[in-house]
């Protein structure tokens, strides 16, 4: 099958691009309103881009009736934000703060999650994230209808069963996830390790 994008509809494209690109990891990103209200919300539409100093980004789209969504809005008024790694064991939390709510609920109490504070930022961290990263604004680019945030990483969290003394990472440890297409999720580690 060929699609040619500009005869193709928005909706078939959405479902082609998150379900061909495939494994994408998710951002557990954490910021806070102007008035100090704590926002945690996924986004699969996200990478690293840079390692000296450490640059991530996430691109996040309008809600359906096309305004803002608030982790957006928070970055582009606070300038800060905390991305958060997920697991396999964090999973169905991650997806229940994925949910449209208001701006004034607190997606953490939603979760059941404990907020950590940051050290370098003021947006807190997720206490059982495996691995957070403390991040300032350092650009935003509009991409069509998207919102494309770069985040300079300030501080990197990482606990401490996941790290060996050479800085390998222990992935049984760790259970990343990765996104696929709709509902689908995969174990981001396992025994497929092509020796150099």
């Amino acid at each position: 099958m060929e699609f040619l994008t500009d005869k193709t509809d928005g909706e078939t494209l959405y479902k082609l691009i998150l379900s061909l690109v495939v494994p994408r990891p998710v951002a557990w990103v954490s910021s806070l309103s102007r008035e100090g209200i704590p926002n945690l919300a996924p986004f699969s539409f996200f990478n690293a881009v840079n390692d000296e100093p450490p640059v991530l980004m996430i691109s996040v789209s309008n809600r359906d009736d096309n305004t803002l969504k608030d982790t957006v809005r928070n970055i582009m008024d606070t300038r800060e934000f905390v991305v958060n790694m997920t697991s396999e064991e964090l999973l169905t939390k991650m997806i229940k703060t994925g949910q449209d709510v208001p701006p004034s609920e607190d997606e953490f109490k939603l979760a059941e999650l404990t907020p950590s504070p940051s050290k370098l930022v003021k947006p807190p961290r997720i206490a059982e994230a495996p691995v957070s990263f403390e991040c300032k604004l350092y650009k935003y680019v509009p991409v069509y209808d998207m919102h494309v945030i770069f985040g300079e990483v300030l501080l990197i969290h990482v606990k401490d069963e996941l790290l060996d003394e050479k800085l390998n990472v222990n992935y049984e440890a760790y259970k990343p996830i990765g996104r696929l297409g709709g509902d689908y999720y995969v174990k981001a580690y396992g025994n497929c390790k092509i020796k150099r």
